[in-house]
């Protein structure tokens, strides 16, 4: 108890929430000292703050999906299947992708869209993810049959010379691709770009 005295003395019954604002966990907490008999209570009241901090921010969240979905529907999936459905999946699959690519003004036979997919299929998950915010604006795919895929992404000839970058429309998932002769030109400008 005299520890607790000596190396607590300044502790009162307040506290700053997530946010750095100060909080008083109960009436006249800022006067009131924490002793060692009460350091449990101080601690529950402590807990009990820190869960019901976001509490009304929940609440307006909760509203806002009530809006959208049935609530009660929201019991039946698990939160990743959740998460998919709005955020898209974490990991990118360069194969769903691919069944999404529509070519316009370039072959899918050409060898600057061969060269394009093998550099897709040797990136990171971090640089997949770079990738698609680069021609997407976005990080992540959406599932397969989502009709967030709308027109798929879209790969087309661009006239730039191969010492261009590729350009992206991140409004319409759409990569005009110069005629890179190798697959290193290719890694070197998608990767810059």
């Amino acid at each position: 108890a005299d520890t607790f005295a000596i190396e607590f003395s300044g502790l009162r019954f307040v506290v700053r929430d997530s946010a750095g604002q100060e909080r008083e966990l109960m009436e006249r907490g800022r006067s009131t000292r924490v002793t060692f008999e009460r350091a449990k209570e101080f601690a529950d009241l402590m807990l009990g703050m820190r869960l019901q901090e976001a509490k009304s921010q929940l609440e307006h969240l909760s509203a806002g999906l009530a809006t959208v979905v049935s609530l009660d529907c929201l019991a039946l999936w698990t939160w990743r299947y959740l998460e998919e459905r709005v955020c898209g999946i974490a990991i990118v699959d360069v194969g769903l992708l691919k069944k999404y690519v529509r070519y316009d003004g370039i072959a899918a036979e050409s060898p600057e869209v061969g060269f394009l997919w093998e550099v897709i299929e040797e990136m990171s998950q971090n640089d997949l993810r770079l990738f698609l915010h680069f021609v997407w604006g976005r990080s992540r795919l959406p599932p397969d049959g989502s009709p967030k895929w709308a027109e798929g992404f879209k790969v087309t000839s661009s006239s730039s010379g191969e010492q261009w970058l590729p350009t992206a429309h991140t409004c319409f998932f759409q990569l005009d691709l110069p005629a890179y002769t190798s697959k290193e030109v290719c890694k070197q400008r998608v990767q810059f770009a």
